[in-house]
């Protein structure tokens, strides 16, 4: 698979927006079932001062990285770096809507490293998540 060519990408574009449903059971296959967790234990989260099991961090940087593979393709699999902030909880039952802008574009080697500024929402517009990711594109 080629990179994918940084001529079609452009500073200020907004990147197709990405929303996923958080069931519990897609949070039980990414955490694993295990008593007193907030993640996977609904009386345990509630004990804990949550109205229900939370998603783990790491289901939201997942669904950043299937943002990214859509834009850059094996730029983001070889050469994709993601730094972001997790700033407010996403709950079982959520959606989580994952947005990205082009944010620019870095000449790195033999290829041009794009930077794309991220963010994640729920279902009310709360911002979940911040950050930004980036990853290889051909010259």
């Amino acid at each position: 698979m080629a990179l994918t060519n940084h001529h079609s990408i452009t500073p200020g574009a907004e990147l197709p927006p990405i929303s996923k449903p958080i069931s519990q059971r897609r949070i039980d296959c990414y955490s694993g079932v295990r008593p007193k967790s907030i993640h996977t234990d609904p009386e345990w989260a509630k004990k804990k001062g949550f109205a229900a099991p939370l998603a783990q961090g790491m289901m939201s940087t997942a669904y950043v990285s299937e943002m990214m593979v859509r834009l850059l393709g094996e730029g983001f699999i070889r050469g994709g770096r993601m730094s972001v902030k997790f700033v407010k909880p996403v709950l079982a039952g959520d959606t989580l809507t994952m947005h990205g802008r082009v944010k620019s574009k870095e000449l790195e080697g033999e290829a041009t490293r794009v930077v794309v500024e991220l963010w994640c929402e729920n279902q009310d517009g709360v911002t979940t998540m911040v950050g930004e990711a980036s990853g290889l594109a051909a010259r």
